[in-house]
């Protein structure tokens, strides 16, 4: 494919992105139920459609069937990969009817922080790990870990209070 080809081709791309992006977050969140997640799944379907679009196996007349058929996959994946961390989760974790009201009311509210956040605190509280373990695990400076920790332990400090 010369130089024109690709480009005629990105253009084409960057059309069906902007005309269709919105509707396929749509698609993603009736399909996933989570408006959270809905957004990462359509771009991971724009992802896999631009890659196929590179190097088709067999020429593409429908771009937005394609499109319309990779969100639904992605979705489907996504719906599996779930279930089998709930399942893992189900047979490594404390059963929820085990914990008491306080620590129920903790579980939720470490969900409800950001990643790095959630992560420092568990790192920290529960493993014991020291602030230049977790930053060397996570790959950040120490003062960064502390920042998190802060920032973390204040937004428990205000949804459990």
């Amino acid at each position: 494919m010369g130089d024109v080809d690709g480009d005629r081709s990105n253009s084409a791309f960057v059309e069906l992105y902007h005309s269709e992006f919105a509707t396929t977050v749509r698609l993603a969140r009736f399909l996933s139920g989570d408006s959270g997640a809905a957004e990462d799944l359509a771009q991971d379907a724009f992802v896999r459609v631009y890659r196929y679009l590179e190097k088709p196996v067999r020429p593409v007349d429908d771009p937005v069937g394609l499109l319309r058929t990779t969100t639904m996959n992605v979705c489907r994946s996504w719906h599996r990969s779930r279930r089998r961390r709930d399942l893992r989760m189900a047979r490594h974790s404390v059963s929820e009817q085990l914990l008491n009201e306080w620590e129920r009311e903790l579980d939720v509210s470490l969900r409800r922080l950001p990643y790095d956040q959630r992560a420092v605190v568990v790192l920290r509280h529960w493993l014991g790990w020291s602030e230049a373990e977790i930053a060397s695990a996570m790959r950040v400076r120490p003062g960064t870990v502390k920042s998190r920790h802060a920032r973390a332990v204040e937004a428990l400090r205000k949804d459990l209070s």
